[in-house]
C-alpha cells in the first residue's frame, strides 16, 4: 500500500513537470509538424482519388471548431477505416511513417527532459536535449516500430501459408499438416502486439534514460512488464487515470476561458462578435459562406478568430503530450529500480567536447625518478690524502 501511494505521487508529479516551458515547446512544436504534415498527406491522397477524407475536413471539422474536437477526430479516423482499400493503405503507411519520423525527435525531447528532472533534478536547455536525441534518433524511431514490423511479418507468414491451401489436392494436406505452425505464429502476433503496444509507453524512456540502442529499449520494455505485470498495470493504469483528469482540466478549462474572454468582449463589441462566431460554427455546415461576412475586416477577424482557437487547441494538446512522457518516465525509473535494482538517479550523461578537451589537457603528475642504489652512494668515497704537510 505504501509502495503504491509513493507510486501515485511520483506520478502526480509529472502533472507539475509537463509545465515545464521546454517541455511545452518540444509538444508544441510536435504538434505543428504533425498538423502540416497530415494535412499535406490527405491534399495529395484525395487529389489523387486515394482517399475521400480531404484536409478541409479536418481543418473544420477539428482544428477551427469551438468544441475541443477530439472525440469528433477519433470519429473521423474511424469512419475512414471501415472500408480500407489498397489507396488507403498507401497513404496511412506514409502518414504513419510520417508521425514517427516527428514524435521520434519531439517526443524523444520530452522524454530526455523528464528523465533528467526527475532522477538528477536538473532541468536542462532544450538545445541539449534535441543534440542528445539526434544522436539517438534511429534508435527513438525503430524502437516502437520494430514490433508493429514483427507483428506483420508472422501475419504475412499466416497468409503465405493460407495460399498453399488453393493447390489442388496437396494444398489443404499441406495447410493441415502445417497449422500447428499458424498457431505458433497467431501466439506470436498477439504477444508482440499487446505486449508492444502497452510496453511501448517504456520504450522512449528507456532511450532517454540509459543512452542504449533500440533493441535494449525493446528488451528492457518486454522485461519490465512480464517480470513486474501487476507493478506495471497499476503504474499504467494511474497514468492513465491522471491523464484523463488533467484532459478533463485542461480542456474544460480552456473552454471555459474561451467563453468568458467571448462573453466579456461581446458585452462591448455587440452583434459583430455574435456574426463572427456563427460564421465559424457554421463553417464546417455551410459550403462557401465567406461572401456572407462583410466587411473585409470582418473576414479578417474571424480569420484571426480562427487561428486562436487553433493555439489553445495546441497549447491543451501540448500540456497533454508533456504530461504523458514525464509520467512515462517516471514510470520507466521506478520500475527499473524495482526489477534491475538500479538507483533512480542513475540516468546516460553524455560528457560535453569541453569537458574531454579539459581533461587532455591536463598535465600529467610528474613521476618520481627512483635513485639506483650502487655501492658508491651508500658507502661515502674515502677523501684522499694531500700531499701538503699539516702546519
Amino acid at each position: 500500500m505504501q509502495s503504491f501511494i509513493q507510486d501515485t505521487q511520483n506520478i502526480l508529479r509529472g502533472i507539475k513537470m509537463s509545465l515545464d516551458f521546454n517541455k511545452l515547446i518540444s509538444a508544441f512544436v510536435g504538434i505543428i509538424f504533425s498538423i502540416l504534415w497530415v494535412l499535406v498527406i490527405l491534399a495529395f491522397g484525395s487529389a489523387f482519388k486515394l482517399i475521400k477524407i480531404t484536409p478541409f475536413e479536418i481543418i473544420n471539422g477539428y482544428l477551427i471548431s469551438p468544441r475541443l474536437g477530439l472525440c469528433s477526430l477519433v470519429n473521423v479516423f474511424v469512419e475512414s477505416i471501415k472500408s480500407v482499400e489498397w489507396g488507403e493503405y498507401v497513404v496511412l503507411m506514409v502518414l504513419v511513417l510520417g508521425l514517427m519520423l516527428i514524435w521520434s525527435v519531439f517526443a524523444g525531447a520530452v522524454t530526455r527532459l523528464a528523465a533528467l528532472e526527475f532522477a538528477r533534478g536538473e532541468k536542462t536547455g532544450l538545445k541539449d536535449s534535441l543534440t542528445f536525441v539526434m544522436k539517438k534518433f534511429w534508435s527513438y524511431f525503430w524502437s516502437p516500430l520494430t514490433p508493429i514490423l514483427g507483428v506483420l511479418f508472422f501475419i504475412a507468414c499466416n497468409v503465405a501459408g493460407g495460399l498453399l491451401g488453393k493447390i489442388e489436392f496437396a494444398g489443404e494436406i499441406a495447410v493441415a499438416v502445417g497449422f500447428p505452425l499458424a498457431i505458433l505464429s497467431g501466439f506470436l502476433i498477439v504477444f508482440l502486439g499487446i505486449v508492444g503496444l502497452i510496453g511501448f509507453v517504456l520504450m522512449f524512456p528507456a532511450i532517454s534514460s540509459e543512452g542504449s540502442d533500440a533493441f535494449d529499449a525493446i528488451s528492457r520494455a518486454y522485461s519490465y512488464v512480464l517480470s513486474r505485470p501487476l507493478h506495471f498495470l497499476s503504474l499504467f493504469i494511474t497514468i492513465i487515470v491522471c491523464g484523463t483528469i488533467l484532459t478533463f482540466v485542461v480542456g474544460y478549462g480552456a473552454c471555459f476561458v474561451m467563453r468568458i474572454s467571448y462573453f466579456t468582449v461581446g458585452l462591448g463589441m455587440g452583434g459583430k462578435l455574435n456574426e463572427i462566431r456563427n460564421f465559424i460554427t457554421g463553417l464546417s455546415e455551410v459550403g462557401d459562406i465567406v461572401s456572407s461576412l462583410n466587411p473585409i475586416t470582418m473576414r479578417i477577424a474571424a480569420l484571426l478568430f480562427m487561428l486562436y482557437i487553433v493555439l489553445v487547441k495546441m497549447i491543451v494538446g501540448s500540456i497533454i503530450i508533456a504530461f504523458t512522457g514525464s509520467a512515462s518516465t517516471i514510470a520507466y525509473l521506478i520500475l527499473r529500480k524495482d526489477v534491475d535494482g538500479t538507483e533512480i538517479d542513475d540516468v546516460y550523461i553524455e560528457e560535453s567536447d569541453e569537458e574531454v578537451a579539459v581533461e587532455d589537457e591536463m598535465p600529467e603528475e610528474p613521476v618520481e625518478q627512483k635513485t639506483q642504489l650502487t655501492p658508491e652512494s651508500i658507502v661515502p668515497p674515502v677523501q684522499e690524502k694531500s700531499d701538503v704537510p699539516e702546519k
